[in-house]
């Protein structure tokens, strides 16, 4: 019984479909992937295939007249001896029909797809986009996507601390932190404290903000300190 193995790939020129590969599973290896790691062979078949076929495909005439826009469907095999064999060719044209076989026809011998370490066959079902377009590398395609991904996502950050972002009001002078002590700070209010009065006698150091703001305004004396600027 033979056993079709499908992979989804996408390229700008074709579209190529075959079953997932398993664990045991390795793709055919054209000569310009032998030194691919395995994780990236089915990534380089599909190149590699899609490139061929891109510089060697001749749109017919009467496609080109008539200004076609489409694609031609290829199912096709890579048997067992590393050979391509096309199954069936659905398009709108003979013309490209006849220039799909063609194509195929003169592509070279492969190193096959192997099974548990065995050669084995494996089908394909590609489309070559009409007009044809160059393809590229799906490494790349991933890097920039990732790309970008990267530079909306710190984009998108820097908008959220924007949108987070308060202006300090000073509300720690009139909360329940305490008062850096140092002699020469608290003399400024030591005096406001002691007034006749003000029933704010004490020695236990260091003082909260809430209660000194109640005979020194801390806050408003920061503020007559600071200088206008208009950057950091």
């Amino acid at each position: 019984m033979k056993y079709i193995v499908l992979l989804l790939l996408f390229w700008p020129s074709s579209v190529m479909f075959s079953q997932q590969q398993s664990t045991y599973e390795k793709p055919p290896v054209f000569n310009q992937c032998e030194n691919t790691p395995v994780e990236q062979l089915k990534t380089c078949f599909n190149f590699t295939l899609s490139t061929f076929i891109y510089e060697n495909f001749e749109v017919p005439q009467i496609v080109e007249d008539e200004q076609y826009k489409g694609d031609v469907s290829v199912l096709f095999e890579v048997t067992s001896k590393g050979n391509f064999e096309v199954v069936y060719i659905d398009t709108y044209y003979t013309e490209l029909e006849d220039e799909a076989r063609r194509v195929f026809k003169i592509l070279p011998e492969i190193e096959p797809a192997t099974y548990n370490g065995n050669p084995t066959f494996v089908q394909y079902s590609i489309k070559i986009k009409i007009p044809l377009v160059k393809p590229v590398e799906e490494s790349v395609i991933k890097n920039q996507e990732q790309d970008n991904i990267e530079v909306k996502n710190e984009s998108q950050e820097i908008d959220n601390i924007n949108n987070q972002t308060q202006p300090y009001d000073g509300a720690a002078f009139t909360s329940q932190l305490n008062i850096p002590f140092t002699h020469s700070y608290y003399a400024r209010f030591d005096a406001n404290l002691n007034a006749v009065g003000t029933n704010a006698h004490t020695a236990a150091k260091p003082y909260v903000y809430s209660d000194v703001s109640k005979y020194y305004n801390i806050k408003e004396v920061n503020e007559s300190l600071k200088k206008e600027t208009s950057s950091w």
